[in-house]
């Protein structure tokens, strides 16, 4: 095995905005950090691209030339006409296509001081209690930390925890060109699950699955999204039609010894409206900041990304308590957006507030 010049102070597993979001801040400390990803930057990654205004105030890059569409106005369908139209000046999140933001947030974490090696298969992960050794095509590296960073169908996660995802969770998306017609940032349940419209400069991001799994739910088919867009757009051209899963299942997840999950590869993916990138960023972020914290405060850094945890996975069960009602009874669901939940929704995510401040109470994690 070649060794060479491989020992860094953390490893990260996974260069998607967990896994960036982890390496900007261990850099800002003076970490030396390698980023590995079996990917080269753009590729291209499934997501409906929203990213919320409480993401923009975790971001350490600027994004704003990548914005395609702001989402003043949202609707929230329930079947015939039962809808919900909210609006805010602020707009809820803002629309990027994803290949071009994870592409740019790459490039600013290599033009940081990221190294990165493209990686093809990791063989083995060992832990030592003072060093993490991972063996990946042919090569071993060292480092204090290893990050999983590496997404829902995570390898680290994998090997190094006693985490599975026992009822995961698919989306099928597409691109579907913009006509005439103008569409909002729409939502729609049914009886299946959810379905979205996105809009971006020159298209829609549309999309359908199932975040809350049940024995009268399906599997969300190609077959399904055509149905869609056929009832929605009258059109039955669509594009880059890709499948994905998505992450849900982290609610109760601890880090172990040196080793951290983060973002999807945690299973952070909340499961109300299925929104990954925020839940990606701060856990990014906050894992490198115990690993820096940890140098200067009687605890070790699992430790502090533990209590971290503990709260930020509180927010997770929030999600998943309103998710059982949005889809167990969405004739409740929608009595309760039309007489006021909608509209302290749509000016809570507006100013960048978590569903938990929403509510009416404090993030502890933020704090």
């Amino acid at each position: 095995m070649d060794q060479v010049n491989n020992s860094f102070d953390v490893i990260i597993i996974g260069a998607g905005p967990s896994g960036c979001s982890c390496a900007h801040q261990l850099l800002d400390a003076g970490k030396k950090v390698l980023v590995m990803d079996k990917s080269k930057f753009p590729r291209h990654k499934p997501c409906a691209g929203g990213i919320t205004m409480k993401t923009l105030r975790h971001l350490p890059i600027n994004i704003d030339h990548l914005v395609e569409h702001t989402a003043k106005e949202m609707k929230f369908s329930f079947g015939g006409s039962k809808e919900i139209n909210l609006s805010h000046d602020n707009g809820s999140c803002v629309m990027v296509i994803r290949d071009k933001f994870d592409s740019y947030f790459f490039e600013q974490t290599i033009k940081k001081g990221a190294v990165f090696e493209k990686i093809d298969k990791i063989k083995q992960i060992t832990n030592t209690q003072k060093k993490v050794i991972i063996e990946v095509d042919g090569k071993i590296y060292e480092a204090d930390f290893l990050i999983g960073a590496d997404g829902a169908n995570s390898t680290v996660r994998k090997l190094t925890s006693d985490l599975k995802y026992k009822t995961p969770v698919y989306a099928y998306e597409g691109i579907v060109e913009k006509s005439d017609l103008e569409y909002v940032t729409e939502f729609i349940f049914n009886e299946s699950g959810y379905a979205w419209i996105f809009p971006k400069d020159k298209h829609y991001n549309v999309g359908i699955g199932n975040l809350i799994p049940n024995k009268n739910s399906k599997k969300p088919s190609k077959k399904d999204l055509f149905s869609f867009v056929s009832e929605y757009f009258h059109t039955d051209k669509i594009t880059n039609i890709t499948a994905f899963p998505i992450g849900t299942e982290g609610d109760s997840y601890k880090a172990n010894d040196n080793i951290f999950l983060v973002g999807d590869a945690a299973g952070f993916a909340e499961s109300l409206l299925g929104e990954g990138i925020y839940n990606a960023i701060v856990s990014g972020k906050y894992a490198a900041r115990a690993i820096i914290d940890s140098k200067l405060s009687s605890h070790s850094a699992n430790q502090l990304y533990n209590n971290f945890l503990d709260s930020f996975t509180k927010e997770l069960k929030l999600y998943r308590k309103g998710s059982k009602i949005l889809y167990g009874y969405p004739r409740i669901s929608y009595w309760m957006m039309k007489l006021g939940l909608g509209k302290k929704f749509m000016n809570g995510y507006s100013t960048g507030k978590t569903l938990t401040e929403i509510m009416g109470k404090s993030n502890v994690y933020l704090n």
